[in-house]
């Protein structure tokens, strides 16, 4: 006869009464005797339950004579168990069972007592729409956005030799309040005028300096030529390809002396500078422009005259084009609002070897009738270049420090971009999250990257083959998992994995001198979800509820989906419209974002969103 330990699970706790289930895959249990001592099994039956809890309406279990489950026989005084096979319950549902026993030859006349349980409810349920294939495709420079960037270095210099032949000695006594720390570089005394220069380059983002950038000159409407667009509104900032250097004044100022030592009175001179470098993913050759505004030339100058060296500061890797100017490099005092001069210059990479890194180096010397000359050189480290023929065959050159941001195409496959976005923003290690600093650093093929690891074998972590060769969704899978013929004959359930296999972040990605981030022994152990049509034109995003649900301390995730929509959400447009493009190479870093779910809230226990918003 059944016994009265009717046990639902796992796990095996219980909560007013009810058993408290972890999937809608539970095992059902209850002791056996029999008077003879004889081997018994139990039929299970289970029911829906009504409003107040008590058992309503049996559920037929599909596939299985008379809708019941029916135990192996066990000893007398045994255990008998069944598992609810996947499909015949809902999750967050409350059910009753009861059990009957039967030797071999007798069955109980009598059921047990009811025993209830409770499948665990949803832990993601997002709303989606159908994929669209005929989804244009991004344009992936839509989505970068300035990145700011320190400070140029600035060093003084001996200066260039002018045209009057006059060179300053190397060590030069600096007037009181004109210290090297203070960027001072500082020429020799003019014997015959008494007055010493000393020159600097200076952050300076006042108003003023912006409008003379802005502008040409003051009070002149007519906007002066960028070589990047955006540099009318940005001071210190790069993208992938282009540099806005400037808010900065350049000073050379004429300090009198009497006995060696400083009078008071000095002479001031200065210009807004503007600095652009525009870059090409497709050639050796790039371009800088550098604008030069004056601010203020003081009449007793009589004139200042400037000597520009914009250069790239390794001969051995790169060459300088001359340069060519619009606009004179002499101001008079009489004028000093005469002209604006705008430089520019050409360098081309050598591509001798398959990757360098290039440094900018600018240098100005300023000398007058009156004064001798000075000289300050900047750098940008963060703007350093990187020119590369290992993304490519073809030459390019890129601002390695920019860090670009991937978008999925989420009209065209919302249900991968869905599965990206819960992972990224709901576990602890937020893969390609720019607001938490966490970027996805790139794993190219094996032939280029350091641990010589094919990424291919980080997918077969997480999502390993059957041994007929289909992929594990298929069998493993979700059943409920949706595939899409009308879009591609044949389409098949895919499993998809974030962070991406071609990274580090990859759970699939060992770790120790291999460098993986977030190792895990199989895709086990990530977060399991699938995507189903619930309805044509309404797709949901659910976790996989035959199984535990996420503890959300998991480190990536898999997820059964079609295989069009898994293959198509990064196939071609990351390689060629994201990673090619922007050139990245062995351990670059990457953001992903997700613009479509902004007004998603991850935080919550149960992640539910509908996207696009309702």
């Amino acid at each position: 006869m059944s016994g009265k330990n009717l046990v639902a699970g796992p796990p095996s706790t219980q909560s007013g009464g009810v058993w408290q289930v972890n999937r809608t895959m539970p095992t059902l249990s209850n002791t056996v005797t029999d008077p003879d001592g004889d081997k018994a099994n139990l039929t299970f039956a289970v029911y829906t339950t009504d409003a107040f809890g008590n058992p309503d309406k049996q559920i037929m279990i599909k596939d299985e004579p008379y809708g019941v489950l029916v135990s192996g026989y066990v000893n007398s005084g045994g255990t008998a168990k069944v598992t609810v096979p996947d499909g015949n319950l809902k999750p967050g549902t409350t059910y009753a069972f009861r059990t009957s026993a039967y030797d071999g030859s007798l069955y109980e006349t009598e059921w047990s007592a009811w025993g209830k349980f409770k499948t665990r409810g949803r832990a993601v349920d997002i709303k989606l729409p159908e994929p669209d294939k005929n989804a244009p495709v991004l344009n992936e420079d839509d989505f970068q956005e300035p990145q700011p960037i320190g400070k140029p270095n600035v060093y003084p210099v001996p200066p260039e030799v002018p045209p009057t032949g006059y060179s300053a000695p190397e060590n030069v006594t600096r007037p009181q309040g004109y210290s090297e720390k203070d960027g001072w570089s500082c020429g020799e005394v003019n014997k015959e005028t008494n007055i010493q220069p000393c020159s600097r380059l200076v952050p300076d983002n006042s108003k003023k300096t912006r409008d003379a950038l802005t502008k040409e000159g003051f009070g002149v409407t007519a906007g002066l030529p960028h070589l990047v667009d955006w540099c009318d509104t940005r001071n210190l900032d790069i993208k992938r390809y282009e540099a806005c250097i400037s808010g900065f004044t350049y000073e050379y100022e004429g300090i009198v002396v009497k006995d060696g030592k400083p009078t008071g009175e000095i002479l001031n001179a200065s210009w807004a500078v503007g600095q652009e470098v525009k870059l090409s993913g497709t050639s050796a050759t790039f371009t800088q422009q550098l604008v030069l505004v004056p601010i203020q030339v003081d009449a007793k100058f009589i004139s200042v005259t400037l000597d520009v060296r914009f250069d790239c500061m390794m001969p051995d890797r790169c060459s300088n084009g001359p340069q060519s100017w619009d606009g004179a490099l002499e101001w008079l005092g009489a004028d000093p609002f005469s002209h604006t001069a705008i430089g520019k210059n050409d360098h081309t990479w050598n591509a001798v070897n398959k990757a360098d890194t290039l440094d900018l180096s600018t240098k100005i010397t300023a000398y007058s009738p009156v004064a001798n000359p000075a000289a300050s050189r900047w750098e940008t480290a963060d703007a350093q270049i990187r020119c590369d023929t290992i993304s490519s065959t073809t030459p390019g050159c890129a601002f390695h420090k920019y860090v670009p941001t991937w978008v999925m195409n989420f009209k065209k496959t919302p249900q991968a971009v869905a599965h990206a976005w819960l992972i990224q923003s709901k576990l602890s290690n937020h893969p390609g999250s720019r607001s938490a600093n966490k970027p996805i650093f790139f794993l190219p093929s094996a032939d280029k990257n350091a641990p010589g690891r094919d990424p291919n074998k980080n997918r077969d972590v997480i999502c390993p083959k059957n041994s007929d060769g289909t992929s594990w969704a298929s069998k493993y899978g979700n059943p409920r998992t949706t595939t899409v013929p009308e879009i591609s004959a044949g389409d098949k359930p895919s499993c998809d994995e974030f962070a991406y296999a071609s990274s580090y972040n990859s759970g699939g990605m060992p770790g120790g001198v291999v460098g993986g981030m977030n190792p895990v022994a199989s895709g086990d152990a990530c977060v399991q979800t699938y995507a189903t049509r619930v309805t044509q034109g309404e797709w949901r995003l659910y976790d996989d509820e035959r199984l535990t649900g996420p503890a959300w301390n998991e480190v990536c995730g898999r997820s059964a989906m079609s295989g069009w929509i898994n293959s198509t959400s990064m196939g071609g447009a990351f390689s060629s419209g994201f990673s090619g493009k922007y050139r990245l190479l062995d351990k670059d870093p990457y953001w992903v974002s997700f613009p479509e779910f902004g007004h998603c809230d991850a935080s919550k226990a149960t992640v539910t969103c509908t996207v696009p918003k309702a």
